[in-house]
């Protein structure tokens, strides 16, 4: 479960950090008020593309740091992150952070601990499943029915 989101300098956000309840959180808003931003965050912490367009006008940088319980995941999980070589999950806590720059350097961590994109990826896989409006006609693909 997503515990903490935190969103520097992506878009139009200057610094936000979100916490979120154990059970179900709704996030509600008008057209413009930014939910898609925290999609957006989400995404980037899952190792979706990062686009330098995405950094906050007058700034440098950008990061996005995810702490996620997953207690519920249990030894397959760490097991994945042993095969990477990632540290373990302190109390069963696990921490992203990626950060990019206008000049091009991109840098990804899990539990501190350096990584690549790809890696970041595939642990994000197990930590959250976004869907869309159009997600479902990804249905119609036959590797992705079962």
């Amino acid at each position: 479960m997503l515990i903490t989101l935190r969103i520097k300098n992506l878009a139009l956000v200057d610094d936000l950090v979100l916490d979120l309840e154990p059970g179900f959180n709704a996030i509600t808003g008008e057209t413009g008020a930014g939910k898609s931003i925290l999609i957006g965050a989400l995404n980037l912490i899952l190792g979706e593309r990062a686009d330098r367009d995405l950094i906050r006008s007058g700034a440098d940088n950008c990061s996005v740091e995810a702490l996620f319980d997953i207690a519920a995941l249990g030894e397959p999980f760490e097991m994945l992150l042993d095969e990477f070589g990632l540290d373990e999950c302190d109390g069963g806590q696990l921490v992203l952070k990626r950060s990019f720059t206008r000049s091009g350097t991109n840098r990804q961590f899990v539990n501190g601990s350096p990584t690549a994109l790809a890696i970041l990826k595939q642990v994000g896989e197990w930590l959250v499943d976004i869907h869309g409006p159009h997600d479902h006609q990804s249905l119609l693909h036959p590797a992705k029915q079962l």
